[in-house]
């Protein structure tokens, strides 16, 4: 007995959460390289917009996934008729226009979010809270092995060596990233 295929209406609502979540950890990367390298503060607003952006453009790609494979299912209704025309590629058929149905809808979704501040908000506030967690977690991480190293027995008699190579290479970095280019 075979299961029965999930609805387009169900697919297409999978596809939106797993979008929405990708979009999510990538404002979430935004902040924390920002934060990190750039040295740029949190603006809510830049965020938005960086996740807006990102919205519209799976929108459009999932609307050019559903024209590619509507191309794909017009090339193969043409052997209609023919002897390569069997049970497979009436199945292939029906298939791929249920993709494009579910392309479809996931675009006019992803347009619906992108145009909803309140949904725009969510998606940041949530990218903010995940950077904040993973930044703390990532400073805990890096306290308890500081404090591990501290205790280990070596830790006085390789600090000289540490402090020498700290002054020489990375003071010597921090003076020339400050130095002009000209």
């Amino acid at each position: 007995m075979a299961a029965s295929s999930p609805s387009t209406a169900r697919m297409s609502e999978e596809g939106l959460l797993i979008t929405l979540s990708a979009v999510r950890m990538m404002v979430k990367n935004s902040i924390i390289v920002r934060a990190l390298r750039d040295n740029v503060n949190f603006a809510e607003a830049d965020y938005e917009a960086i996740a807006r952006a990102e919205l519209l453009k799976l929108s459009k790609r999932s609307e050019h996934d559903a024209e590619r494979v509507e191309k794909q299912r017009k090339r193969l209704t043409k052997f209609k008729g023919t002897y390569s025309y069997d049970d497979d590629t009436r199945q292939d058929v029906k298939l791929l226009a249920k993709r494009r149905k579910v392309y479809e809808q996931l675009s006019l979704s992803l347009a619906e979010v992108a145009e909803s501040d309140t949904h725009v908000n969510e998606i940041v506030s949530g990218a903010q809270s995940d950077a904040a967690s993973e930044i703390v977690g990532a400073l805990s991480a890096r306290l308890v092995e500081q404090e591990q190293l501290a205790n280990d027995p070596d830790y006085r008699n390789k600090r000289v060596e540490r402090m020498k190579d700290l002054i020489a290479i990375d003071l010597a970095l921090l003076q020339d990233a400050q130095a002009p280019e000209y």
